[in-house]
């Protein structure tokens, strides 16, 4: 008895939630976030993002530091020092005194030829390319995870409201039949099953509310907010692959993807590194020259010397004690090491790229049958309908009719959401997912709303 106390009251709160909720939440509604808005809070906050765009900015400095080994260098020097000598030998006596002497001077140099500096110039430029498109890669990756939990939130919010609309239909019927087994023209068993029908809704309202949660979770991990509801997405007739055609997906995979272009250019990077590597065997030359001035010393203390000088080394290494060969074979192990990156990185794309194909097809197939489910449940329920007036159908058959409609009515609208994640997981498996596709999702011709309360729950007779 007190479960069935449990339920009524649980039954009462739920018709007295939407009416009280409706207004706040009509109220409340310029203040749900769209999801632009939510896109340029999580582009601003994920850390996947922040870490790629930090490495580009190395990468950059990277390049610019290579440059330094081929460019020109020049410094200034000056010094001044006091001098307390003492000579010893050099003639009869010893010879003692003191002087200031200083010299100051400008020199530069000029790098003739450095084969390893050239090289990994090149390095640099490859890995900042390669960075670029790991910068691609995370934002992509950002569009996917957002629309993802986006819509998981809408999906959480469709179901919610559906099992409250049940609570709400099912405690009327409840109501209606304990009120005619009270005037001996009701039925036991009906009482019995609108007891069950509501206590199973109300275990599945408790299911969706967590699940609600988990999803509310989610966005605001990725977003930085807390995020409760969210503006609907507009959604119509579902979207196959455009083209219908694996073959151009595959190719515009192999020429796009910024996963692919990433581990090519990484490829090529350690390439020119390990050609850096070994042209540590080479000779390097560089162009020298500069003015000097110096003054004092030890025989002629106030004698000031001024020059000019230019001249040229060349340096060519011998032994390094293995040091060159030693960093050779392991630039050419991460060479290595690339190509079997470069190859693994094209097969999960592949296999990406195919399944976010079928996974496309299988969702407008699912579509299209959710589709037809959904008028079937329809025309169920109008003629659902016409029996109750005319006394062939009951309430308990009444409510099979609403719910086997509703539920067809959210199962078409989630597979309609899923075809915007599936739409955005190829794009982003064949590389070619860009913000202006999150923002053309306002553009789609809606479909109606999820079920509400406002289905009919007319309950008169038995």
């Amino acid at each position: 008895m007190r479960n069935r106390l449990s339920c009524i009251a649980f039954v009462a709160v739920a018709l007295l939630v939407p009416a009280t909720h409706l207004q706040a939440e009509e109220k409340a509604a310029v203040d749900q976030p769209g999801i632009m808005e939510l896109y340029d809070l999580a582009k601003a906050k994920d850390p996947v993002v922040g870490k790629a765009e930090a490495r580009l900015e190395a990468g950059k400095a990277d390049r610019a530091l290579a440059w330094a080994g081929v460019l020109p260098k020049v410094s200034a020097s000056a010094t001044q020092r006091k001098f307390w000598h003492t000579v010893l030998d050099y003639g009869p006596s010893t010879i003692e005194g003191t002087y200031t002497g200083y010299n100051y001077g400008i020199g530069g140099q000029l790098p003739l030829f450095n084969a390893a500096s050239y090289f990994q110039i090149a390095a640099t430029h490859a890995g900042v390319k390669g960075v670029e498109a790991g910068v691609d890669v995370a934002r992509q990756d950002l569009l996917v995870r957002l629309v993802d939990a986006y819509v998981a939130l809408l999906k959480a919010q469709a179901d919610e409201q559906l099992y409250r609309d049940e609570l709400h239909r099912v405690g009327k019927i409840l109501e209606q039949a304990e009120a005619f087994l009270k005037a001996g023209t009701g039925d036991i068993i009906a009482v019995y099953e609108a007891k069950a029908r509501m206590d199973s809704a109300a275990a599945d309202l408790i299911k969706t509310e967590a699940q609600r949660r988990i999803a509310e979770q989610a966005l605001a991990g990725l977003t930085g907010i807390t995020v409760t509801k969210v503006k609907d997405l507009p959604v119509g007739t579902p979207v196959g692959p455009q083209p219908n055609d694996l073959s151009w997906w595959l190719e515009t995979m192999q020429k796009q993807s910024p996963a692919i272009r990433q581990a090519r250019e990484d490829l090529r990077a350690a390439a020119h590194s390990s050609s850096a590597s070994w042209s540590g065997h080479l000779p390097t030359a560089q162009l020298q020259g500069g003015y000097t001035v110096d003054k004092g010393s030890t025989f002629l203390p106030e004698v000031e010397t001024k020059q000019w000088y230019v001249g040229a080394s060349i340096s060519l290494p011998i032994f390094s004690g293995g040091e060159t060969a030693a960093r050779t074979r392991r630039a050419v192990a991460a060479e290595s090491e690339r190509r079997f990156i470069l190859d693994d990185t094209r097969e999960q794309n592949t296999r990406r790229l195919k399944e976010a194909f079928l996974n496309l097809q299988y969702n407008v197939s699912l579509a299209e049958a959710y589709k037809r489910k959904h008028e079937s449940g329809e025309m169920q329920l109008k003629a659902t309908r016409k029996g109750r007036e005319i006394g062939t159908r009951n309430a308990i058959d009444l409510l099979n009719a609403e719910q086997t409609y509703a539920v067809a009515r959210r199962d078409l609208s989630n597979a309609l959401y899923d075809n915007l994640v599936r739409q955005f997981e190829l794009k982003a498996a064949a590389g070619i997912l860009r913000e202006e596709d999150l923002q053309a999702l306002g553009v789609t011709t809606a479909v109606p709303s999820a079920p509400t309360a406002g289905i009919s729950t007319d309950t008169s007779g038995s």
